[in-house]
């Protein structure tokens, strides 16, 4: 072989040899840059959940609580996705009840950005969604499941109507509205509705994203140190209403608190409905903590009243998996309005 052709060869290889290895610097680089700016995020909010405080918890106003069982509460909502205008928002564990499914699907139809997110699989009952998800693609609603691989399950209850949150303990079912015990937070906050808003599009889209904001309780990210600061930070009094009990952590620190003589009370579903919480109520009626059972309204309401000052209202029950594992949200609550009308409500069910 020539001697020149020889030198080309070899430097055109370098060339591309040198072409290479600068973008694969540049791609790796991206990566290294993106892999350091989410660990530096998380670090940030590792640190706020680390100094998370009573004081952290900021007041919300043009924030409502409602109750049921009550089907006009059932209208209120169908309204409200009846005169939605830019988009309507869902992301529910269960979602059976006919009349909603039906606003959304109009809603659609009025060219308003509709999406749901449902969950596959439903304990016991994994076909629960089938007809609902069918009956929304069939409409070409933009609907899909929660990624199984991100969370054990989607026990979330959200849904966002134009400017509204709309965050609740029950799930959109005809029982939730005609027979369920279940707390509904209707909230107008712009910023926490952008807090919202990422966890629903990072869901939509199957991005497993911790997301932080004081007010904010979310599994599996928050949940276990927020509840469990509540608890442990109590001064007075612990007022619960529990659907699904049995997270050990949760019932030491209940047992610590009944020996500091903060006075507790709990409302359970009654164990003929109920009966996966029998152990635990024993071991706390052991330790004559004050409880009741309630046959109705069926329980299903999942809270926690601090010193009748904080307040959690959420979907995620007092289990481990609940708090580890699932996609759960909730709110922290200090306005007293809000917090008045909880009481005299959990006071009419514990005099049950």
């Amino acid at each position: 072989m020539p001697i020149f052709i020889f030198y080309i060869l070899f430097y055109t290889m370098k060339k591309i040899c040198l072409i290479f290895s600068l973008f694969f610097l540049f791609s790796c680089q991206n990566e290294y840059v993106e892999f350091h700016e989410n660990k530096k995020i998380q670090q940030e909010i590792q640190q706020k959940l680390n100094d998370f405080s009573f004081d952290k918890i900021e007041y919300l106003s043009w924030l409502t609580l409602h109750n049921t069982p009550d089907i006009a509460f059932l209208d209120t909502l169908v309204s409200k996705i009846d005169a939605s205008e830019e988009k309507v928002y869902l992301e529910v564990y269960i979602f059976t009840e006919k009349r909603l499914r039906k606003a959304i699907i109009d809603a659609h139809k009025r060219w308003v950005d509709v999406k749901v997110i449902l969950e596959k699989n439903v304990y016991k009952a994994p076909s629960l969604n089938t007809q609902a998800f069918k009956d929304l693609q069939k409409a070409w609603v933009s609907v899909v499941y929660s990624n199984s691989q991100n969370y054990a399950l989607n026990h979330t209850k959200m849904m966002i109507v134009d400017d509204e949150v709309i965050l609740s303990t029950g799930n959109y079912s005809y029982s939730t509205f005609r027979y369920n015990r279940e707390f509904f937070l209707i909230l107008e906050n712009k910023i926490l509705q952008k807090v919202f808003l990422d966890i629903f599009s990072a869901d939509f889209v199957w991005d497993k994203k911790n997301i932080e904001h004081p007010n904010l309780i979310l599994s599996p990210f928050s949940s276990r140190e927020k509840l469990q600061y509540l608890l442990k930070n109590a001064q007075k009094s612990i007022k619960i209403y529990a659907h699904n009990f049995s997270d050990t952590e949760v019932i030491d620190i209940l047992f610590q608190k009944q020996k500091e003589n903060i006075d507790i009370k709990m409302i359970f579903p009654d164990l003929k409905k109920v009966s996966s919480n029998e152990d635990e109520i024993w071991k706390l009626r052991k330790e004559k903590i004050p409880l009741v059972l309630v046959w109705k309204p069926e329980i299903h309401a999942k809270s926690i009243l601090i010193d009748d000052k904080y307040l959690y209202i959420g979907s995620v029950n007092f289990s481990s998996y609940s708090i580890d594992k699932n996609r759960e949200i909730g709110l922290l609550i200090n306005n007293q309005d809000i917090i008045s009308k909880f009481l005299d409500i959990f006071q009419d069910d514990f005099q049950q």
